[in-house]
């Protein structure tokens, strides 16, 4: 008795659109795409969520993805790699608010010269900058928003079905006001901050213009090093409540974004 599974090109062309949305998240998603993660354990990853899926989620309809002519198997791959593009285009937008934010904190607290190389992109960024980012990164986890992440995949597949990516109203508003927003949320996590090395500048200026003698700029680095450090350990607790809701307004967003690009 044969107990091997029948696979049949229905079902080759229904595994390969699944891998095709589900590497895409993966490859895409910060976190997820740090390239300290190899690209084979990812690459294997994608293939174990694709193989829970590959039951569960249902095939696509009408002629197999294999029997079908090759400008429409090229769209069906080009819709699942754009969905996953899309929500790892949102959650790239809310780190580099966070890298921003690190980037104009850096910048006030004379570290906008000290640069490291960043693992992501392999380009050098400010100190402050990646300390952010690693610390959004590392938060991310622990609030545990890579599980609404996958959440938000396993919906994906009920609010669009396989090769059925259209782009609603709300997708280009979505996607404009997330690019806009990258700015005021850099704002916001750095204000405190950056209000507070404002009027030590402010106080640096009037002992400058008491005390000539003084030498500001020997003494005004350091002691803008050390309040800025200070006042980052003070505001982790503040920085931490406003990461947490950002990223359950992300989950949101990406919801609306599916519904956006289902249809619906």
């Amino acid at each position: 008795m044969n107990f091997l599974p029948v696979i049949t090109v229905a079902d080759v062309g229904h595994f390969f659109l699944l891998l095709t949305r589900i590497s895409a998240l993966i490859f895409f998603f910060p976190v997820l795409s740090n390239q300290a993660v190899p690209r084979t354990l990812k690459a294997a990853f994608s293939m174990l969520i694709a193989l829970l899926f590959f039951k569960i989620v249902p095939e696509l309809s009408g002629t197999p993805l294999f029997s079908r002519e090759l400008v429409e198997i090229a769209l069906a791959v080009l819709r699942e790699m754009v969905i996953g593009l899309l929500v790892g285009m949102l959650g790239s937008l809310l780190f580099a608010a966070v890298q921003t934010g690190g980037n104009l904190i850096g910048f006030q607290m004379s570290f906008s010269v000290a640069n490291v190389v960043d693992p992501v992109t392999s380009m050098q960024v400010p100190l402050i900058s990646q300390f952010y980012y690693m610390l959004a990164m590392l938060l991310f986890l622990a609030f545990g928003a890579h599980r609404l992440v996958f959440k938000a995949l396993a919906e994906s597949f009920t609010l669009i079905p396989l090769a059925g990516f259209t782009p609603g109203e709300g997708l280009l508003e979505l996607m404009l006001r997330y690019s806009s927003a990258i700015f005021s949320t850099a704002i916001k996590i750095a204000a405190p901050l950056m209000a507070a090395l404002l009027l030590c500048d402010v106080s640096l200026g009037v002992v400058a213009r008491t005390a000539p003698q003084m030498n500001i700029f020997i003494i005004g680095m350091p002691l803008k090093i050390l309040l800025g450090m200070l006042l980052m350990g003070f505001s982790f607790p503040y920085l931490t409540t406003m990461l947490g809701g950002l990223f359950q307004l992300l989950f949101n967003d990406i919801m609306f974004l599916l519904r956006a690009s289902g249809g619906g």
